[in-house]
């Protein structure tokens, strides 16, 4: 019996150490989220409790970018596939600019302009850029779902 004690032990002690090493990389998950699908602009927050402190305001999204969808790939190329509804009659199909995320400062960079990250879900990707307090405002915050 005492065998089959040490056993079980020695069983759940492997597998907690498997589990715990295979861990993955936050960096690799934040990725793997970003690149898991097409995103179109989010109109309504899922998680109010991940904003970040300040008065805080959200992009508006305009009707004619409403059908965009956005495409993170791995390579750090983000692809925006402009909708049927157009902004402009001149608007290309698609167009490629550079991302990347740093994992420790949790800072999203978007064709040059920085962001910072504060929910990352299958569900709703939601990132803010800090605005001029004379807007009335300190942050424009930005949702992908």
């Amino acid at each position: 019996m005492k065998k089959i004690g040490k056993i079980s032990a020695f069983a759940f002690i492997a597998f907690l150490t498997i589990f715990l090493a295979c861990k993955k990389d936050e960096n690799e998950e934040i990725i793997d989220i970003l690149t898991s699908k097409a995103w179109r602009f989010g109109l309504k927050d899922l998680n109010a409790s991940t904003n970040p402190v300040g008065n805080n305001i959200f992009f508006a999204v305009p009707e004619c970018e409403q059908d965009d969808t956005f495409t993170f790939r791995a390579d750090g190329k983000m692809i925006r596939a402009y909708g049927t509804k157009k902004c402009d009659g001149n608007t290309a199909a698609n167009k490629t600019v550079d991302y990347s995320f740093n994992k420790q400062t949790k800072e999203l960079t978007i064709d040059g302009v920085k962001y910072t990250v504060v929910e990352e879900n299958k569900t709703q990707f939601k990132y803010y850029a800090v605005i001029p307090n004379a807007t009335g405002f300190n942050n424009v915050i930005y949702l992908l779902h």
